[in-house]
């Protein structure tokens, strides 16, 4: 059975990045481990409209992440799988795509460089021709003319990534290995966790309000 410490919270008043010892001490260090982190973008990225105080709240998730990373990494030791939605390659090709992916978003490649000079290596994450499909459906139920057939297809390729991702890090996930997926809301519904895998999910109090902004402005 996966092992799950659920969405870890840090507390207004809390230190920043500040480790349950609970939730540490349960965890079995024998067994993988995934940190699943909210995938974000800054609004130069997703929708113009967004006000500046979006990148504000994004600016704060990324300055809670790090020091999160931080200490649990001390407990828990480093890095050595990188999974990121949208990432169709592996190796070098792979670099190459997660560098064009994040051209706007400072932080979070500085994030993936520390990982990858600590030894991490970046994995094929997605399937291409689904991830291709998926946003061919997706532009068609947000035409003015889209139809139920649209949206239907839109879940179903959605599910169907979910489960490509979770494959794929049962395959290549291998024994006291610790990863980090970046993956987006909603998306990280679909996600099947293998039973041997234990999950820590990091989601600060600034995540509130960066959902508020993506709902009044993003369908």
């Amino acid at each position: 059975m996966t092992a799950s410490i659920g969405w870890y919270t840090m507390p207004e008043k809390s230190e920043l990045g500040k480790i349950d010892k609970i939730a540490i001490s349960e965890l079995d260090k024998k067994m993988k481990k995934v940190l699943e982190i909210p995938f974000l973008l800054y609004r130069k990225s997703i929708h113009s409209s967004l006000p500046e105080e979006y990148d504000n709240k994004i600016d704060l998730f990324y300055d809670n992440l790090e020091e999160w990373l931080s200490q649990i990494s001390k407990k828990i030791g480093s890095i050595k799988r990188i999974y990121m939605e949208s990432i169709t390659k592996s190796g070098p090709e792979a670099f190459s795509q997660v560098k064009k992916i994040l051209a706007k978003n400072r932080r979070l490649s500085s994030i993936l460089e520390k990982f990858l000079k600590s030894g991490a290596e970046l994995e094929k994450t997605e399937d291409e021709e689904l991830l291709i499909e998926y946003m061919a459906w997706v532009n068609d139920a947000n035409s003015p003319d889209a139809l139920e057939i649209d949206k239907e297809m839109v879940f179903k390729t959605k599910q169907e990534r979910g489960t490509f991702i979770s494959n794929r890090i049962k395959e290549s996930l291998q024994e006291n290995e610790i990863a980090v997926l970046f993956i987006s809301f909603d998306l990280d519904q679909t996600i099947k966790y293998p039973e041997d895998v234990e999950v820590i999910k990091f989601r600060p109090p600034v995540i509130d309000d960066i959902l508020k902004f993506l709902k009044k402005k993003i369908v």
